[in-house]
């Protein structure tokens, strides 16, 4: 294993105390396999004499460094190269205060390496760069030669605008545009030798200059004070029996004495055309006298229904359509012996459930009007040992200008909570494209954080994928995967409070290998970070905290 000594070096301004908050992850490279060449499929592209590599354990396999870097060869006979990403996003950046910074080793026998660092807009949003409607932002620099690791930091304000083309304004986020492509080109290449080559790593957007902790690689450390409990979901929830989802995940760890804090299970409103579900409160309330806290993630949808069978919406939910299902609801959580989490019209800013905004004539404020509909619903009957959570998934699908999440947010007296759901590997046709969590967290973690400080933040869902048996060569695999999702826990997205795995389906179990399960016991489990429920714990939970 090679592990190269590490160079800080700040670009245009000193160093501060503050640690800047990563807001988005252009890419960690850590979902690429060792010597992968195809990068395609992950947006990937070079150009010119420059064509790109992964390579493993150039770094020092923590932190934001992980395991993998891309590598980029120069050889050729043309007189320009170079690569990048395609991004295609909605990134909330201000170039004001924001800053693009990226890790690169530009080995000694290189020499100084001048680059030009280019993001590319799509101010009208039609997914093509086009020069006479979207603008090109530059920055020239040199990279110094050095044996080292060294950490640039560019304020996105350096930047200029070097096409006449666009609307001449820095504008990713939901109402202006979309970053469309990030591009490093070699701009000398007259001295830019055959086989000369470069490494780069852990390209994302921050508030403030990313400053490094221990060294040069390491986020931030938690507070003090900071710590997340522990939920789970298992399939034993399908047949009614959520009440053993305790004894099935801590039975797993039986070295210790551990023990969850929430029990979470699904309920949709039937399972057929006829028969209307509701919660056992025979079990919720075993569940509460066995020290959990149920959450109920109520799915106002029918299951195993034909195709054709009309489903609800926002409209019908809005216009009291199912209020004698919601009733029924009230009445039944409001004899539960204690708290209840309820968590309802989930991942609305995807594309797969009825209640998603993609499906409601792209209208957020339908969706606010559902959502308080529900809550009044049970305020009107009196139910007080209710909390709601709202719970957004991790990306919003499909990236449009109406899918923004916070367009859809409630109001702080209608949530009690914000989630998120992250996962590695769901909802994507063939392979999905594999990322950290970290990569795919960050982001809304970044906003829920920042514009809802007040409200405590659960991650609702979470699970990731075993490679499958066409995934070749040496590459993260799931275990290495949960490793750094406890890393980045404990460090950088600290201020989650809860952590809820969804331990359904062979491949996103706990325990789908031996590796995994391991890693889960050792990483997370063992770790003192995540705490064990407990009465004075699982009260500071629930707490409802609005300023």
């Amino acid at each position: 294993m090679i592990y190269f000594r590490l160079f800080f070096l700040l670009l245009i301004i000193p160093n501060t105390n503050a640690f800047g908050q990563i807001k988005f992850i252009v890419d960690d490279f850590e979902g690429m396999a060792e010597a992968q060449k195809d990068l395609k499929k992950s947006g990937i592209f070079s150009f010119g004499n420059a064509n790109t590599v992964i390579k493993k354990h150039l770094t020092v396999g923590n932190g934001y460094s992980g395991n993998r870097a891309i590598m980029v060869n120069w050889n050729g006979k043309d007189s320009f190269g170079g690569w990048g990403k395609g991004i295609g996003r909605h990134i909330e950046l201000n170039p004001m205060e924001d800053f693009l910074n990226f890790y690169v080793y530009n080995p000694l026998i290189n020499g100084k390496s001048n680059i030009r660092i280019i993001l590319q807009e799509d101010d009208d949003m039609n997914s093509i760069f086009e020069t006479d409607n979207d603008d090109s932002w530059q920055f020239d620099t040199c990279i110094v030669q050095k044996n080292e690791w060294q950490l640039i930091n560019i304020p996105l304000m350096n930047f200029k605008d070097a096409n006449k083309g666009g609307d001449g304004i820095f504008n990713t986020g939901y109402k202006g545009g979309k970053l469309f492509t990030f591009i490093v080109s070699f701009t000398d290449s007259t001295s830019i030798k055959n086989n000369q080559h470069w490494y780069f790593d852990f390209i994302c957007f921050s508030k403030g200059t990313l400053s490094p902790g221990v060294n040069l690689f390491s986020p931030p450390p938690p507070l003090i004070d900071d710590y997340c409990l522990l939920g789970a979901w298992s399939e034993e929830g399908n047949s009614g029996l959520f009440n053993e989802i305790p004894q099935t995940i801590e039975n797993l760890f039986k070295s210790s004495d551990k023990k969850l804090a929430v029990v979470h299970f699904f309920q949709p409103f039937s399972t057929g055309k006829e028969k209307q579900q509701y919660p056992s409160i025979q079990h919720i309330n075993e569940v509460l006298k066995n020290g959990y806290i149920p959450m109920i993630t109520l799915e106002n949808h029918f299951v195993q229904v034909t195709k054709d069978y009309k489903q609800p919406n926002l409209y019908s939910i809005v216009e009291g359509h199912f209020d004698y299902l919601f009733h029924e609801w009230a009445d039944r959580i409001k004899q539960a012996d204690g708290i209840v989490i309820l968590r309802i019209l989930h991942e609305f800013n995807g594309n797969w459930y009825p209640w998603c905004i993609s499906k409601n004539d792209f209208n957020t404020q339908l969706y606010i009007k559902a959502f308080r509909h529900i809550r009044e619903i049970f305020n009107n009957k009196g139910v007080t040992n209710v909390k709601f959570i709202w719970c957004p998934n991790s990306m919003s699908i499909p990236q449009e200008s109406w899918n923004n999440m916070m367009d859809a947010y409630p109001g702080d007296e209608y949530v009690d909570f914000v989630g998120l759901d992250i996962y590695n590997g769901a909802g994507e046709k063939g392979t999905p494209i594999w990322r950290s969590f970290r990569k795919e967290a960050i982001e809304h973690y970044y906003l829920l954080n920042t514009l809802l400080p007040h409200k405590q933040l659960f991650i609702c869902e979470v699970a990731s994928r075993e490679r499958e048996p066409n995934e070749s060569g040496i590459m993260e695999d799931k275990a290495e995967w949960i490793k750094q999702m406890a890393e980045a826990l404990t460090t950088d997205l600290s201020k989650v409070k809860l952590l809820i795995w969804f331990n359904e389906y062979d491949s996103f179990k706990i325990n789908s290998s031996i590796n995994a399960k391991r890693a889960f016991e050792k990483h997370v489990w063992m770790n003192d970070f995540f705490k064990t429920g407990n009465l004075e714990l699982n009260h500071n939970l629930i707490e409802v905290k609005n300023n």
